[in-house]
């Protein structure tokens, strides 16, 4: 008999879009809508650093492990220039083996057993599932759907309550909404209000459109000091397979966050921080012609899902992706993305457990940037044809 598995494991919701990612790998010319890949090349500056690193004894080292003193400095500079925000790349910034690690690494540092840690609903999976890893307990305020899936400042104060960490992203996901100043400023408030750590996933806080921008909580007057942001190159900069993320915060927050790493992570690949570094460092104009890139995929998409019968959408603010609402068809999301799958070859992710347990099985999740717009419009017509004649009843 093998050994029972750990509560901990036991915990943890499987990820709805692994599942679906396994089964349209099987699947060859599927509609690949349902994970966060990018079919656009990374950075050619961010590639030659990376493709020149290979070999060289420097790159091919454990040392330093918290991150090459260039990332670290370009990490630093970028928050600088970009925000007005200032951190030590010597103390106040550790380079992590992605952005999933950083997160992890400051739950592992700060949460014990039971201690309550605010999320929205929905959020990432990723994000919610690693609060159970760290034996936090969950806790959510909800994004109001009616209202473009921002929040309730009424509800928020009532969740925060007791809450040592409050943990969210901007642009939010699933949804794709960038939380407005006043929210920002709630979230803040609560953080204060309950002595709580503020940690913000920004993994996807350059990928906005229509005019939009990110309020990072570090920024609002007195949260620096009880802040930790996390980022990485993988969705703001196309760098998937490099795996580099990082953890940024004051001294004093990130020293337990270091050694948590230590004996997470170890370190990151140095070929990938070499890449990371000129990518930080090197000209910004690639982040805003793939947003330009990404909005007219978002912009194709959106327009056709929106004339299906019992679709339900808020075109998202930024970030890769949004959720329809399907509650009119009178289907689970579970079963309707695999039929999807099975009968147009569309793979897209329903958003069951994406947040709270009970979220997600009226909901679905497209993202945008791994197809180009041509077989975007043609995977939505697929759909509408699907939903035309399973569901044209409802």
């Amino acid at each position: 008999m093998p050994p029972a598995i750990s509560a901990r494991a036991r915990s943890v919701v499987r990820m709805t879009m692994a599942d679906m990612a396994e089964l349209a790998d099987r699947r060859p010319g599927a509609f690949r809508l349902e994970n966060a890949d990018s079919d656009l090349a990374p950075p050619a500056h961010a590639v030659k650093a990376t493709t020149e690193a290979v070999g060289r004894d420097r790159y091919n080292s454990y040392l330093p492990l918290h991150g090459l003193p260039e990332l670290r400095e370009a990490i630093a500079n970028r928050y600088r220039d970009d925000l007005g925000l200032r951190y030590d790349p010597d103390g106040e910034i550790v380079v992590t083996a992605g952005i999933g690690e950083a997160m992890l690494d400051v739950l592992l540092s700060y949460v014990n057993d039971g201690d309550r840690v605010l999320m929205t609903n929905p959020t990432y999976n990723g994000m919610a599932q690693r609060v159970r890893l760290a034996g936090g307990t969950q806790v959510f305020t909800n994004q109001t759907e009616a209202d473009g899936w921002h929040l309730d400042r009424a509800d928020l104060r009532r969740a925060a309550r007791g809450c040592k960490v409050i943990f969210y992203g901007s642009p939010a996901m699933p949804t794709g909404v960038i939380f407005r100043r006043d929210e920002t400023e709630w979230l803040a408030e609560a953080a204060v209000e309950n002595d709580a750590l503020v940690l913000f996933n920004g993994a996807v806080d350059k990928l906005v459109f229509d005019g939009k921008e990110v309020v990072n909580p570090g920024t609002l007057p007195g949260m620096r000091e009880r802040t930790i942001l996390t980022g990485s190159v993988t969705k703001n900069y196309n760098m998937i397979g490099w795996r580099i993320g990082w953890a940024s915060g004051p001294r004093e927050l990130m020293k337990p966050v270091h050694d948590v790493h230590i004996f997470n992570g170890i370190m990151a690949s140095g070929y990938s921080e070499a890449g990371a570094a000129a990518a930080l460092a090197g000209p910004q104009g690639y982040v805003t012609e793939s947003n330009r890139t990404y909005k007219r995929r978002r912009d194709a998409l959106i327009t056709e899902l929106e004339k299906v019968p019992g679709f339900r959408i808020v075109p998202p603010d930024g970030g890769y992706f949004f959720i329809a609402n399907i509650s009119a068809l009178g289907v689970s999301a579970g079963d309707f993305c695999r039929r999807l799958l099975d009968e147009e070859d569309v793979a897209i992710t329903p958003m069951n457990a994406w947040g709270a347990d009970d979220f997600g099985d009226n909901h679905v999740r497209f993202i945008f940037t791994n197809e180009p717009e041509a077989r975007l419009v043609q995977a939505a017509e697929r759909i509408a044809r699907f939903v035309k004649r399973n569901y044209g009843a409802k």
